[in-house]
């Protein structure tokens, strides 16, 4: 899920989103707007940058701002979905082992994991 969309000067096309990957509304419409288009999941790529909100000409030069952190965002977009897969990557330059398996295992309990889709939900 990119804040822009793929293209680098998709933030230019007057539909495209203006939060820049830090509204979160936005990021529940598209995750639910993914699952009622049936995608098996939503993937958050970990990144280490500095965001300029609002700014045009920075967006034209870097192209991916920053973004919520990934795992506080599929946490709470496992409160608003019911049949999306939840995927992030992050680091462990910057976090250790230990507290990114708990993090992991906390979203795996939030959002029900495995168990988030039971046979009789899927349609045949």
């Amino acid at each position: 899920m990119h804040e822009t969309g793929q293209h680098v000067a998709a933030w230019r096309h007057p539909g495209a989103y203006t939060g820049s990957g830090v509204d979160f509304a936005q990021a529940v419409d598209v995750a639910r707007t993914a699952e009622r288009g049936k995608f098996d999941l939503l993937f958050l790529a970990d990144t280490a940058a500095v965001s300029i909100p609002e700014s045009g000409e920075a967006r034209g030069r870097m192209g991916k701002m920053v973004k919520f952190e990934p795992l506080t965002l599929l946490s709470a977009l496992a409160a608003v979905t019911n049949r999306l897969g939840l995927v992030a990557t992050v680091t462990t330059t910057y976090s250790e082992p230990y507290t990114l398996a708990r993090q992991f295992a906390s979203l795996d309990q939030i959002s029900g994991g495995a168990r988030r889709l039971e046979p009789r939900d899927v349609e045949q």
